[in-house]
């Protein structure tokens, strides 16, 4: 992460003048000096530090700072290495912190101070993180102690000194979260696999946009749109009236909601009908509410992000990464539900309530909060598919629930597994009720969020 170093007007005056005779600047730390950081960056220039992931080398950024020992501490960029192995790295532009998320683990550092926080807890650094420009052009690269940040979320650490080598063993990546999220709860009996667990830590920022992202919609909906009317029914419903859905307000518009249509590819998802000729996996009804979703939401002037328009497989956490980066200030995920009984029907919706280690709830932070929109969107979402109300339900558990940064929310539309309900998601009508359900609570809930 580059960051431009913070400093005072007559700091920055003072510090040019510095640059012209020595090109390494960095954030005065505890028990550190310049000559401590220079001393490292120019003994490792001259004998670098390589990284190794599982025995393959981690390539880092060459417009960034390479991996440097200070004080027989090894700091690598933040992204280089844990992004490989799946975790999620952001960084708190006002906190001035960074946060490392993989498996249960949540590591955070703050610039400069020797406390970090691992799943809420303190702990002591002998190196703090810290922000280095080492080719003077005002610029740093966010730099972290890997030993800390890597033994604390479960990796293997160990140094070759005749290659200079750090090599790292990732962690297995727990099945949990993984294999529960799999089914998005797809089966009901998550309902009592949560019921009494304790809830993830979980750090949560709001992250600035990573600047080598496009934050443009490239998976755009082209060729679908929307329209106020009379929904017929079509035999499975009774009539709806569309109206149309408000403009959000300017504020509003200017923030990011990352739509993801959940499964896709090789992940068909839940299957209804399996085995039959009229079979229907759980993926396609998925992307149709999605993409209707999205042409909802940009025609009253938001700013979306869709993680698949098409076909293709995302893991969790890529899904989760792709909000992270493009700092999102909610994640919607489309989804419909099944169980092994065909008898279990109708609507929920799951929601994580995060809590930083500091206090700060979703609303201190991004200004809304996943379980209100949750509330309002299965109450939208009952009234639009004429489905029974299951409520909605905290998940800490559910992948991208916790891995993502900001408010985050599940649907679970209707039952792939009830017959009544299958009839609903196969119909031409569903993923437009869907959609302006989900729709209409997310606009309802920005214009009240972000006013003016």
């Amino acid at each position: 992460m580059r960051k431009r170093l913070k400093l005072p007007a007559f700091v920055f005056i003072l510090l040019m003048l510095i640059l012209a005779v020595n090109s390494v600047t960095v954030s005065a730390a505890v028990g550190l000096t310049d000559s401590d950081i220079k001393e490292g960056l120019d003994f490792c220039r001259d004998y670098p530090v390589s990284l190794t992931l599982d025995g393959q080398k981690v390539q880092i950024d060459p417009s960034g700072v390479p991996a440097v020992i200070i004080k027989e501490r090894t700091l690598i960029p933040a992204r280089a290495l844990f992004e490989k192995m799946g975790g999620v790295v952001t960084w708190d532009e006002q906190k001035q912190a960074v946060g490392i998320t993989l498996n249960k683990t949540q590591v955070s550092l703050t610039i400069n101070s020797q406390t970090a926080y691992v799943n809420g807890q303190a702990k002591t650094l002998d190196v703090p993180a810290l922000i280095i420009d080492h080719d003077g052009d005002y610029y740093g690269s966010t730099m972290i102690p890997v030993r800390f940040v890597a033994e604390s979320i479960g990796c293997t650490i160990s140094w070759d000194d005749a290659t200079r080598t750090v090599g790292v063993k990732a962690p297995a990546v727990e099945p949990s979260d993984e294999a529960k999220d799999d089914k998005d709860a797809d089966d009901n009996t998550a309902d009592n696999e949560n019921s009494g667990d304790e809830t993830v830590p979980h750090v949560i920022t709001r992250p600035e946009p990573d600047p080598s992202i496009d934050l443009t919609d490239d998976n755009d909906n082209t060729g679908t749109s929307v329209g106020s009317g009379t929904l017929s029914g079509n035999g499975v419903f009774t009539a709806m009236e569309l109206s149309p859905l408000p403009m959000l307000t300017e504020n509003a518009k200017k923030q990011m909601i990352v739509i993801d249509a959940g499964h896709g590819g090789k992940d068909c998802g839940s299957i209804g009908n399996k085995g039959t000729s009229n079979e229907c996996f759980e993926k396609t009804p998925n992307l149709d509410a999605a993409l209707k979703l999205n042409a909802w939401l940009k025609a009253s002037g938001a700013t979306t992000y869709m993680t698949r328009s098409g076909d293709v497989y995302y893991t969790l956490l890529e899904r989760a990464q792709k909000a992270n980066t493009r700092a999102a200030t909610l994640f919607v995920s489309c989804h419909n539900n099944s169980n092994t009984s065909s008898s279990p029907n109708g609507t929920e919706v799951h929601y994580y309530s995060k809590v930083n280690e500091y206090g700060d709830t979703e609303k201190d932070i991004y200004g809304i909060e996943s379980k209100a929109v949750a509330k309002l969107a299965e109450k939208y979402l009952v009234d639009a598919l004429q489905t029974n109300e299951r409520g909605i339900k905290e998940s800490p558990k559910l992948a991208v629930l916790n891995k993502t940064q900001m408010p985050a929310i599940i649907v679970e539309g209707a039952f792939m597994s009830n017959p009544s309900d299958l009839s609903k998601i196969q119909s031409s009508e569903y993923a437009e009720r869907y959609a302006y359900a989900v729709a209409k609570a997310i606009i309802e809930s920005f214009n009240k969020a972000f006013p003016g």
